[in-house]
């Protein structure tokens, strides 16, 4: 059957842009309208489509969320959804007066945050509610297990942002999170998972390359300067809360393959107590890798993104890497790498139906270049002990460090209404499970099973979320399994 590409774009940018300007992260349904949006190449902000006024109400959204035995939330954003029910409010305003743009869109949760069985503590000298699995090279994250022992409220400023905007050039300062590349759920070096953190941008829409009458392609690029900030369940030592994050975010389309597009994004982060002015310009600073490593953890990535219009398919991938190789990476390009590679598939029927089908697989686990020389699980380093993460969550891929993951997902769209079917399966920290586990039986793989139901009313767009996980051998322990069901309802109440 022949379809229409452009038209189911259409279709799913009209379901999510039609209800307001800003994308509020889900759990385990990703929205996929910043995946095929033509106004970015790579770059995917929180924060589009804003009205004209100088002033209008945001679409306000509510949603309830429960997690029967233990806290699960992936792509959530600055809500942590912790055992028990977890109720969030995102409501605000935007404007724009000439070429300056602002969106105020805080998010308002509460926690109920119960007990629930944490990870064995590794040693006196680790906070029982952080991570516990950390083996080799590092020997830190601040990725939090529990918020301490009781319910809790708090405010984040969300997806909010000042920007001001001059034909393609943007700058701005803002919170808002950023999915960097073309994956849909896991992302490798910014993604939707944890709180966003503040930041500077200053970049562009995609800029058209020519030489004369030769036309070259397009061209994105954005640079982030930012603070990372340590949560409560870390260390005790308070020099240290901080770290100064520095961003550079290419993309290229080539005019002669225009639905293919690559890209490279490296981040660098350190102890904000360690900052130089010189450090403002460090991520171009591409030869100077003696000062990196002594100061600096780094993080990149090359992406591509191909789609084929035709038939109504894209190809992705991600490659990452989490150390610096030196002329080594010639030699042994797999050490220290990590990869994301997956495919959607759209298909429009005649009666105007359309079906997404969604397959992603992520791995973060070591190759074998670890057994000769010193290889740190990804996202984790030696020099900023608190890991690539902010307030206690990770602002990479949210299947934490060493893991591996497969998720597959069908989505049917009939009229006002969105049926969704999926499936995941995560392996935890498989760096860990080889080097101190090493027992086949012993695996910690959590397989979980969803579905997903959207309508659009006329004043009202409701959805329901339904997961249900079994987490098996959890914490390494031989038949220690663990079921959780994760429910949510969101309502968004639609503004005139």
């Amino acid at each position: 059957m022949k379809i229409k590409y452009t038209s189911t774009f259409c279709l799913v940018l009209f379901h999510l842009i039609s209800y307001g300007q800003v994308s509020v992260p889900s759990s385990f349904f990703q929205t996929i309208d910043i995946y095929n949006d033509s106004s970015t190449l790579a770059f995917h902000s929180s924060v589009n489509n804003l009205k004209q006024q100088a002033f209008s109400l945001i679409n306000p959204q509510a949603r309830v969320s429960i997690n029967s035995n233990y806290p699960r939330g992936l792509n959530d954003g600055p809500v942590w959804k912790g055992k028990g029910l977890t109720s969030e409010l995102h409501l605000g305003a935007s404007g724009k007066l000439g070429a300056l743009s602002y969106t105020f869109y805080p998010v308002i949760y509460h926690s109920q945050n119960l007990s629930f069985d944490l990870a064995p503590q590794a040693n006196s000298g680790t906070n029982a509610y952080g991570y516990q699995y950390i083996g080799g090279l590092g020997g830190g994250i601040d990725w939090v297990q529990r918020y301490g022992d009781n319910s809790f409220a708090a405010f984040h400023p969300g997806q909010g942002e000042l920007k001001l905007q001059l034909g393609k050039f943007v700058t701005s300062l803002s919170t808002q999170n950023y999915s960097i590349g073309p994956s849909v759920y896991n992302p490798i070096i910014l993604s939707r998972q944890g709180s966003g953190f503040p930041h500077l941008r200053i970049g562009s829409a995609p800029l058209n390359l020519k030489i004369k009458s030769i036309e070259l392609g397009k061209l994105e690029a954005n640079y982030l300067v930012g603070l990372l900030t340590e949560s409560d369940y870390f260390d005790n030592d308070k020099e240290n809360n901080t770290s100064y994050f520095n961003g550079l975010f290419l993309a290229y389309t080539p005019s002669f393959l225009e639905n293919l597009t690559i890209g490279f994004n490296k981040a660098l982060y350190k102890q904000t107590n360690r900052f130089s002015s010189q450090d403002i310009i460090s991520v171009i600073k591409v030869l100077d890798t003696a000062t990196f490593n002594g100061q600096f953890d780094q993080i990149a990535s090359a992406t591509m993104e191909w789609k084929f219009p035709a038939v109504g398919f894209r190809a992705y991938m991600e490659f990452a890497f989490n150390d610096y190789g030196g002329a080594y990476k010639w030699i042994e390009p797999e050490h220290s790498r990590a990869y994301t590679v997956g495919f959607e598939k759209y298909t429009q029927f005649k009666n105007e139906d359309h079906l997404n089908i969604t397959y992603e697989h992520t791995n973060l686990s070591r190759n074998h270049t670890y057994m000769w020389r010193a290889e740190p699980t990804f996202y984790i380093h030696s020099v900023n002990r608190q890991g690539y993460t902010n307030r206690g969550q990770l602002i990479g891929a949210g299947i934490g460090p060493g893991a591996n993951s497969d998720m597959f997902q069908v989505k049917y769209l009939h009229r006002n209404h969105i049926f969704g079917l999926g499936t995941q399966r995560i392996e935890y920290n498989k760096d860990y499970f080889a080097v101190n586990i090493r027992d086949r039986r012993l695996h910690d793989i959590e397989y979980s099973f969803g579905s997903y139901y959207q309508i659009d009313l006329e004043k009202v767009r409701l959805s329901l979320e339904l997961i249900y996980s079994k987490d098996h051998n959890r914490y390494y322990v031989f038949n220690n399994n663990e079921t959780n069901l994760y429910a949510s309802i969101q309502a968004i109440y639609k503004l005139k």
